[in-house]
């Protein structure tokens, strides 16, 4: 079996022990697999080389052999979608760290060689310092608040890592992306990411953590804690 499919003979007693790919036995003691065992080991590299966790990929093996494609489809949508978001926001984080690491390696690169001790100009995480976080939008941030809380009221806004996301109609994406840019010009140190699904649209912003006063001010989300 593992010659047929290309799974390693390990993986394949590691999906026997776990239930993924059940095996009845022999009276030599081999396992004995299904007729559709190939089928399904090709769902699951396939599932796997999305890195679905192999919790989640056995809850969808169950519909998929016995269920309507239109339920299957159903049932995995929210699933792929769930995930692309988890990778979304590891995608953003490391992307940060990348580069913070570029500047700080910059930074690193111009400082003179001395024979002296190092002193605070010295050090390599000493970088250009990021965005005051504070509005400079004045007397109209009320009606910046108002209009952001009447946007998010279309939606259901969660809190995230490093911020918050709501699920919005596609009917608002230009008003979000109006909004988004006249708070960009007040306050760069928001962050704002847009991903298109058919109807609907994901919006997440994110900010640094002193900056959460002003996004719950925008969100109406409690995300300072008391």
């Amino acid at each position: 079996m593992s010659q047929r499919s290309g799974v390693p003979a390990s993986t394949l007693r590691y999906y026997d022990q776990i239930g993924l790919v059940p095996t009845g036995r022999e009276g030599n003691g081999y396992r004995a697999y299904p007729e559709d065992v190939l089928d399904r080991l090709r769902f699951i590299d396939a599932a796997r080389r999305l890195d679905l966790p192999l919790s989640e990929i056995g809850e969808l093996l169950r519909p998929w052999e016995s269920d309507a494609c239109a339920s299957v489809k159903a049932r995995l949508r929210p699933s792929l979608d769930e995930h692309l978001e988890r990778v979304e926001e590891t995608i953003a984080g490391r992307s940060g760290l990348r580069d913070a690491l570029w500047a700080a390696r910059a930074h690193l690169d111009e400082l003179p060689d001395r024979e002296e001790r190092c002193d605070p100009s010295c050090a390599f995480l000493l970088t250009e310092p990021g965005p005051v976080v504070a509005c400079s939008l004045g007397d109209g941030q009320a009606e910046q608040i108002t209009a952001w809380r009447t946007l998010l009221s279309d939606g259901q806004v969660e809190r995230t890592a490093g911020g918050v996301r709501c699920v919005l109609p596609i009917g608002r994406l230009s008003e979000a992306a109006v909004l988004a840019a006249a708070e960009q010009a007040c306050c760069p140190f928001f962050g704002f990411e847009m991903i298109l699904r058919g109807e609907s649209f994901t919006l997440t912003i994110r900010c640094p953590d002193d900056a959460l006063p002003l996004l719950q001010d925008l969100t109406g989300l409690s995300l300072v804690p008391a």
